[in-house]
């Protein structure tokens, strides 16, 4: 989906999280971006299957309960289940991001 047809503005970050599938299994994974409908992350090992139910967890925010809607390669974009409330977001794109540090 391009930019463009995008309902929602999107956020550039490095945050640190993981997700936990429905049957239990959690992973360490780095989010990318993020917005107040979903989240783009990286998972080196990935075997997400879209459809797939998890729980993800940004920093000390969640568990947020995720439908996985594509994959591509270790490349996940998953929709929440709620959207996320817009201080929440700010947040997260404000004070979560370690792009900067080295």
């Amino acid at each position: 989906m391009s930019q463009e047809n995008r309902r929602e503005e999107r956020f550039t970050v490095q945050v640190a999280g993981r997700y936990r599938g429905r049957h239990g299994g959690s992973r360490d994974i780095w989010f990318k971006d993020i917005s107040e409908y979903g989240c783009r992350f990286f998972d080196k090992f990935s075997i997400l299957e879209v459809d797939s139910e998890i729980l993800v967890k940004l920093g000390n925010i969640g568990p947020i309960p995720a439908l996985v809607k594509w994959r591509d390669g270790s490349t996940v974009g998953a929709e929440f289940d709620r959207p996320l409330h817009p201080s929440v977001l700010g947040h997260i794109a404000r004070e979560m991001d370690r792009r900067e540090e080295d």
